[in-house]
């Protein structure tokens, strides 16, 4: 059994599934920045360092990288989201350099679950010249900024979007075939599930409010 937990936003429900019999578990990002969550930077700050302390003792966890995590690393050109922490930037900043060995932006299983923080279009995977949806990992540690915010709708509901920004609209648009993929980012009142390539595959969104409820597959 694998888990999936949507984004955390400095809360400390993921601890509460540590003690399951899971084979991985992946969170799907957004570890700073809170929209009203609850969560002040101290809290933010110290649940990061714990979620990738316990990454770095049980390989099992699979960490993402959110869009409100990525504003804050260097060489990013031109990002501010909402959210952003301005005084606390060099600190989170450092943080996740410290740990970017962790995070990936997307993961794929063996029977073909794409895991990222909001989705993977055909369009975006082509663009960067990629083969396979691990190829976006490669480019992103070869150029960061192959995930900025693009496109003409604001709120990121293009096929041209990456895979910390593009929206559920977008995805059912222009799938990559034969993958279900899991995502946060949209926020839903429970866990959804949506057709992708006609029926043939699924998106499952899973960035639910309250004290977050884990997906199993």
């Amino acid at each position: 059994m694998r888990y999936a937990i949507g984004d955390v936003h400095g809360r400390p429900f993921w601890k509460n599934y540590l003690d399951d019999d899971f084979s991985a578990f992946y969170l799907v990002g957004d570890y700073f920045d809170t929209h009203g969550r609850g969560a002040d930077f101290k809290k933010q700050y110290g649940n990061f360092n714990e979620i990738c302390a316990a990454a770095r003792k049980d390989r099992r966890l699979k960490l993402c990288l959110g869009n409100h995590d990525y504003h804050y690393l260097q060489g990013v050109r031109n990002q501010r989201y909402s959210g952003f922490q301005e005084t606390r930037a060099p600190q989170i900043g450092r943080v996740l350099e410290d740990n970017l060995d962790l995070l990936n932006v997307v993961y794929v299983t063996e029977d073909r679950y794409l895991i990222s923080h909001a989705g993977v279009t055909a369009w975006f995977l082509a663009s960067i010249g990629g083969k396979k949806p691990e190829d976006i990992n490669a480019a992103f540690r070869k150029d960061r900024n192959i995930l900025n915010f693009n496109g003409f709708d604001p709120y990121g509901d293009d096929i041209t979007q990456s895979p910390i920004w593009v929206r559920p609209g977008a995805l059912r648009e222009d799938p990559l075939p034969g993958y279900h993929q899991i995502a946060g980012h949209t926020p839903v009142r429970a866990i959804t599930e949506v057709d992708l390539n006609g029926g043939l595959n699924k998106l499952i969104l899973i960035d639910t409010p309250g004290p977050g409820l884990v997906y199993r597959f």
